[in-house]
């Protein structure tokens, strides 16, 4: 089931279900992944979630939520959000400078990206990040993915280590002819998680590098 419960997280016994964001949850999703420092204008914010609002329409049958996305959103079980995250295909693969298309093609249903993760100030630190993260992983894992990527805030950069990030300054890849995908965001670390035996780590110019994520 897409809906299910996780033990009691705190003293006071709240017990958190994770389920699968539906469209009515649009709001929700945004003020959650509000809460996430963005880097970026006030004003900007609407427009750059807005793209996880049109997700909301999609839906699937298979291991995620709405096609190549996977938006899951962390309540009590009175029914108040508490948590949320909000994964999908990472942009840079759209990029047809960067990227040709039978190589995005095939990217995007092997490696994606956590494009936020949001927990409400009142309920952080009782594992509800970790527990959200963990679901995405699971689920990615059961569609055939090879790694999830993700970028953090450099003091984060522990936290993600422990749950089995590596992080850099850039996300490198190599891909199925030998290229050399190598991506920066200012301001930001990048990290990643191989979820495959067929994908392993390597090292290229001084960067922890993914490689085999585009076997079969």
């Amino acid at each position: 089931t897409k809906d299910t419960a996780m033990p009691a997280l705190t003293d006071h016994d709240i017990r958190i279900r994770i389920r699968t964001a539906t469209p009515e949850d649009g709001d929700t999703l945004v003020e959650m992944i509000s809460l996430v420092d963005l880097h970026l204008r006030p004003e900007d914010v609407p427009g750059a979630l807005e793209p996880m609002r049109h997700a909301l329409t999609d839906s699937d049958d298979g291991p995620l939520s709405h096609r190549r996305n996977h938006l899951l959103i962390a309540e009590t079980s009175e029914g108040m959000p508490v948590g949320a995250i909000t994964c999908g295909p990472a942009m840079w693969m759209s990029d047809r400078r960067r990227v040709p298309a039978i190589t995005h093609r095939r990217l995007v249903s092997r490696v994606s990206t956590v494009h936020g993760l949001a927990v409400i100030p009142s309920h952080r630190n009782q594992g509800i990040a970790r527990a959200l993260l963990h679901r995405a992983e699971e689920a990615f894992r059961n569609a055939g993915y090879a790694a999830l990527t993700l970028r953090h805030d450099r003091h984060l950069t522990q936290f993600y280590g422990r749950l089995g990030y590596t992080s850099h300054n850039r996300l490198s890849l190599i891909g199925p002819t030998g290229d050399l995908f190598s991506i920066t965001d200012r301001g930001w670390k990048n990290a990643f998680k191989l979820l495959s035996p067929a994908a392993s780590v390597t090292t290229v110019q001084g960067m922890p590098t993914i490689t085999g994520v585009l076997s079969d």
